[in-house]
């Protein structure tokens, strides 16, 4: 008996069972909160109809094996070359995408890289994989998130395997930093678990601020006031270096709001506030939670005068540990590689951003401006 057959039907994001359907996929596959129905619902909510994404159904054998979402848009490459793109779980749209979903990929067993390219309907020149877990593509029918992610090799996904005709380059990779809470709490304390020199940082923070008092937010007045001061925290600090700051858009500001108002009860939201033994606040944090992993989404940090303070080290120590002891697997601080994601966490995955092309003349052309002028640099 030969291979079950794969289909894909293309259906419309606001159909009536589109959440029955997804539910069911984000049941079994357990994926990263950016792939959960609470995250997609408030994503579809906020965004103009003319940008949302169609609704892709992967069928195996007559079965729903996976879904994702394909935005559509004509993108100008070098303001020149257009391209018909596609965009798997984003719109294409700069703005809207600034959410920087993370851990992309098919919800559900799905299907390989090749096996989605050769589905997709033809009218298209590229496709764009944005911040994907290269081992959901290589290991198709692998369960994720029910223990602490794999550490991946640095040659992760280099090889990636394309129908003829097609060529699919990694464009840029990213280190995802984790925490494996089973590990803090295996050592009793989350000290123990980083190096000498990180835990030496957050004692001496720790004894200048004086005792630190860790509040989780257990209601949601409560979370929307510690969410509207993180934003009054995260601006001040972003505009004392001369930048605006993620919620200056109020697109992005409001699809939190929405996001924490419709969210928060049932569970997946996370919103702290760490207070030094004076009662001023140090810092307050955003996670979202699904499947037994957190993830570091935002912060706002007070800002001090005295450098051996660090309050995002100290913030994220504290939530750490409360993590750990309600017996979440995971802390993950997302993508970047931020000096400090790297002392707090135990390991590291890699993201990565994916871009399959089909065999175009404009593509050629592209490929052989770019030699040239790597070439002419080197020469000079």
């Amino acid at each position: 008996m030969g291979p079950l057959r794969l289909q894909l039907e293309i259906m419309d994001p606001y159909a009536a069972r589109a959440e029955t359907l997804w539910r069911d996929l984000e049941r079994d596959a357990r994926p990263a909160y950016f792939l959960t129905w609470g995250w997609i619902e408030n994503w579809l909510a906020v965004l103009p109809r003319e940008d949302a994404p169609a609704l892709a159904v992967i069928h195996r054998g007559g079965e729903i094996a996976g879904a994702c979402f394909l935005g559509r848009r004509t993108v100008l490459r070098h303001h020149v070359l257009p391209s018909r793109a596609v965009f798997v779980n984003a719109t294409g749209v700069e703005r809207q995408d600034e959410l920087c979903i993370e851990h992309n990929g098919l919800l559900g067993a799905g299907c390989s890289l090749g096996e989605l390219i050769e589905l997709l309907p033809g009218d298209w020149d590229e496709l764009f994989l944005p911040a994907v877990d290269l081992d959901a593509f290589r290991d198709a029918g692998r369960e994720a998130g029910r223990e602490a992610p794999r550490e991946a090799p640095r040659d992760a996904g280099r090889e990636l395997r394309v129908p003829a005709g097609y060529r699919a380059r990694i464009t840029r990779t990213c280190p995802a930093p984790f925490v494996d809470l089973a590990r803090v709490r295996a050592a009793g304390d989350y000290l123990a678990v980083v190096s000498a020199n990180t835990r030496a940082q957050i004692r001496r923070a720790r004894r200048r601020l004086g005792a630190c008092e860790l509040e989780v937010a257990a209601a949601l007045p409560d979370a929307l006031a510690i969410y509207d001061e993180l934003i009054a925290l995260h601006t001040a600090c972003w505009r004392a270096r001369g930048q605006p700051g993620a919620f200056a858009d109020p697109w992005f500001a409001r699809f939190h709001r929405r996001l924490i108002e419709r969210r928060f009860a049932h569970g997946e939201i996370q919103l702290v506030r760490l207070r030094a033994a004076d009662g001023a606040t140090v810092g307050c944090l955003y996670n979202l939670i699904a499947g037994g992993r957190v993830l570091f989404y935002q912060s706002g940090l007070a800002a001090f005068d005295d450098p051996a303070v660090k309050p995002g080290l100290v913030c994220h120590a504290a939530a750490i540990a409360r993590c750990a002891a309600d017996g979440h697997a995971v802390y993950d601080l997302l993508g970047g590689a931020g000096r400090y994601k790297a002392q707090l966490a135990t390991g590291a995955t890699e993201l990565a951003w994916l871009c399959v092309q089909r065999a175009r003349l404009r593509f050629a052309i592209e490929d052989r401006v770019r030699d040239l002028k790597q070439a002419m640099a080197e020469t000079f």
